[in-house]
């Protein structure tokens, strides 16, 4: 690492968020550290991925080094952290000068703090500086996850016993899940690789959101459409509580008369959603149609044009299917259940919205265990976006085949010499990639 590199990208991000106190936003005072910051970021992103500087107990730290004097040296930068709560900001490769502005304008304007500063940076584009916070009060994803699964739970047994569910706290559960997939979708969708086969109607819901959200934000749609979306996928089976639960968990192939059984539930879905209160028109719709595919086969039968956002149902509907264990299949590899669903493009997936779902997971998902060019084993927990074929990963197991003592951190586009060989079949190793996220969860927490 460059010293005086680090050294001018803090003394200009202070700078800049000094002269935002003195002078307004286009004023030559504040524009010039802005371009310095810029010029400098990209010269250290030349050799890393990303970078980050976070605030620990009130102690600046550069990656991974604690900034001497920071206090003293730099007194705005550190009081804009702490102020509106936030605990890192990484930048990324690819980012602009705008982006760079932006994040000044956000820091020293807005009256907003931790999670909301986050998705005002998404609202205005910014899309590779990433503001990371943990607001007291505030629940960690593993935590947010299980709320969402009693949700789910919660409102299938409300319509099971004849009641109408209250749409406020399906609302607010998602609410919560966008927020935490605008801080961190990788962590998020590395969550989804939780496959209880005993809840599966409910964690397959669940992972069906977390990848829709994922993937609304990912296509830039608006905060509404992406809202929609995740409530959408959230409830997409709720019609199946109108359905047998002999028929539902039937371990076996079901019968022409089972099987009509089961295609009904989209109607009774979209049904059930017209009776709560509070719910978008277009969330009914999308859970009436995310079984009917691109070119109209599927069921309910239909000629009208679709809902765009039951596309994003359909493809996430079918990937999370693909990566879990049933009764008639063997969990699919997350890179090869892309490749199966790109088998598809243009017949039941529309290419757009699938392209954008291919981008977003990218040559190797998170969730994938892989074995590198070292003999290291390891699951891929975080994708570099530029450089999809070189993410990151968690090495499990070292060069002589045996189980790392300390799991740790490979970002494989800084180490460029290292190579992705092929992919890993968890089964075969002693990982059970369930409880390795529930962990990665856990310490974020």
């Amino acid at each position: 690492m460059n010293g005086d590199c680090r050294e001018g990208i803090l003394k200009n991000i202070n700078a800049a968020l000094k002269s935002r106190k003195l002078y307004p936003a286009g004023h030559p005072a504040t524009i010039a550290p802005i371009a310095k910051t810029y010029e400098l970021l990209m010269d250290d992103l030349k050799s890393r991925n990303n970078l980050s500087i976070a605030l620990v107990n009130e102690a600046l730290l550069y990656e991974e080094d604690f900034v001497q004097g920071a206090e003293s040296l730099y007194t705005d930068l550190i009081q804009h952290m702490g102020g509106k709560n936030i605990d890192a900001i990484i930048f990324e490769k690819g980012l602009s000068q705008k982006e760079v502005g932006s994040l000044f304008e956000i820091m020293a304007g807005a009256d907003i703090k931790g999670a909301e500063l986050q998705k005002e940076m998404y609202n205005r584009g910014v899309k590779h500086i990433t503001l990371k916070s943990m607001p007291i009060g505030k629940r960690n994803i593993l935590e947010i996850y299980n709320g969402a699964v009693e949700v789910v739970k919660n409102v299938m047994g409300e319509v099971r016993m004849g009641k109408i569910p209250r749409s406020e706290p399906v609302e607010s559960i998602v609410g919560e899940m966008t927020d935490s997939v605008l801080s961190d979708p990788n962590a998020m969708i590395g969550l989804t690789m939780i496959k209880n086969y005993d809840n599966y109607l409910y964690n397959h819901s669940v992972n069906v959101s977390i990848l829709s959200l994922s993937l609304a934000r990912f296509m830039g749609l608006s905060d509404q459409e992406i809202h929609d979306a995740g409530v959408g996928a959230l409830l997409h089976d709720i019609g199946k509580t109108g359905v047998s639960e002999q028929i539902i968990r039937k371990p076996g192939g079901l019968s022409s008369e089972e099987w009509e059984k089961v295609k009904e539930h989209p109607l009774l879905g979209s049904k059930i959603i017209k009776r709560m209160d509070g719910m978008n028109e277009a969330v009914g719709r999308i859970i009436y149609e995310h079984h009917i595919k691109y070119d109209h086969s599927g069921y309910p039968q239909t000629t009208s044009s679709l809902h765009p956002l039951s596309q994003i149902i359909c493809i996430c509907d079918a990937y999370d299917a693909l990566t879990t264990l049933r009764v008639y299949q063997k969990p699919h590899d997350p890179s090869e259940a892309v490749k199966i669903l790109t088998n598809f493009s243009g017949k039941h997936f529309n290419p757009e919205t699938l392209g954008a779902f291919v981008r977003m997971m990218g040559v190797y998902p998170v969730g994938t265990m892989v074995r590198l060019a070292s003999n290291e084993v390891g699951v891929v927990t975080r994708l570099n976006q530029d450089a999809p074929e070189r993410p990151v990963v968690k090495v499990l197991y070292g060069s002589d085949g045996l189980e790392a003592d300390s799991p740790y951190e490979l970002d494989l586009l800084s180490n460029g010499s290292l190579d992705i060989v092929t992919n890993v079949n968890p089964s075969f190793t002693s990982t059970d990639l369930e409880s390795f996220f529930e962990g990665e969860a856990s310490e974020q927490g």
